[in-house]
């Protein structure tokens, strides 16, 4: 599969929010490879299937009406796709999940996602606790922040190694 990384595209005029109509994922891609950016790969498609749910889930999505998420349940091939709460992309390398990850980021209304990479993310987590170390549990305040800034959260490189993490996971 030969592909070209999207750029990163955060903040206003990236997402559904810029001057040109919302595009959905699946949208987005199709353009892509209709302007040969891209070669199209069956396994992105389906990737893309649930990440079209997804962003069809989004109560706040402009663009995206109670008509678009109906005809996303019933088209054919959608085999009934429910609201996804989130999704792990696995793969070798080279195979597109940054590339889709951006994609999807892409389309999204601006100012309610985040795109990072985990262990930064993570690192910006251990921060915050330390900071908030004399207050009663701490972890909820970080979890109210985390929450008052983005409403999805897009990791690059999702990986836990260290226990600390885990636990705050879990």
């Amino acid at each position: 599969m030969n592909t070209r990384q999207a750029p990163h595209r955060s903040g206003p005029g990236t997402g559904a929010n810029s001057a040109q109509a919302p595009l959905t994922p699946e949208a987005r891609y199709q353009a892509l490879v209709d302007a040969g950016e891209v070669q199209p790969d069956p396994a992105q498609r389906e990737v893309l299937r649930y990440l079209q749910a997804l962003a069809l889930a989004l109560p706040d999505a402009p663009g995206y009406g109670a008509l678009d998420r109906l005809l996303l349940r019933v088209r054919p091939g959608n085999a009934m796709i429910e609201p996804l709460r989130g999704l792990y992309l696995w793969g070798g390398v080279g195979r597109g999940k940054t590339f889709l990850v951006d994609l999807f980021y892409s389309c999204l209304p601006a100012g309610i996602g985040l795109r990072t990479h985990f262990h930064r993310f993570m690192f910006g987590v251990h921060e915050q606790l330390n900071e908030l170390n004399h207050v009663a549990s701490p972890l909820d305040k970080v979890a109210d922040r985390l929450a008052r800034r983005a409403r999805i959260i897009c990791f690059d490189e999702f990986f836990v190694s260290d226990i600390a993490d885990a636990m705050i996971l879990g």
